[in-house]
């Protein structure tokens, strides 16, 4: 009589488990690390958007004399102000950025509420972000420092000037 041959060619349930949890306790490993990569990539992006917004006030100052209006930016950074203002020189920002990273927008204040506290801040120019976490706040405020920084919730106000 003939004996069957079985086929020993898989891996047990053992073996796939034992690779199961050494990918778990790899991807616990990993994951956070690069979430926290991301979140410093965001950071990153605001600042030089920040940089570049503020560049952008300054030159239109230099050339006009009088700072750019208030808004989402395209007035006075990216096309000629309405009513047109003498030695405006731009266009001083290639685009508006739409988004900042956070899925929220960028203004542009001039003479707003600087430290959120419905005082009187004129005399203050800064860029305004909304829809920012707590965690990258922290990180801006630690980049850019909190005399530059003022933050509300999850708003933030970067100073780019002040009289």
């Amino acid at each position: 009589m003939r004996k069957k041959v079985r086929d020993e060619r898989g891996f047990t349930l053992v073996e796939l488990l034992v690779v199961i949890a050494i990918i778990g306790i790899l991807a616990a490993i990993i994951l956070p690390n690069a979430f926290k990569a991301i979140e410093k990539g965001k950071v990153a992006a605001a600042e030089a958007d920040y940089k570049a917004i503020k560049a952008a006030a300054l030159n239109y100052y230099t050339d006009t004399g009088v700072w750019p209006t208030d808004g989402a930016g395209n007035t006075g950074f990216v096309t000629a102000p309405t009513p047109s203002v003498s030695g405006w020189n731009g266009p001083y920002l290639e685009r508006w950025p739409s988004k900042n990273p956070w899925g929220g927008k960028y203004y542009y204040i001039k003479d707003g509420d600087w430290d959120f506290d419905n005082d009187d801040d004129s005399g203050y120019r800064f860029l305004q972000l909304d829809n920012v976490p707590s965690s990258a706040i922290s990180r801006l405020e630690s980049d850019l420092g909190s005399d530059v920084v003022k933050t509300d919730n999850n708003k933030i106000n970067i100073l780019i000037s002040k009289d």
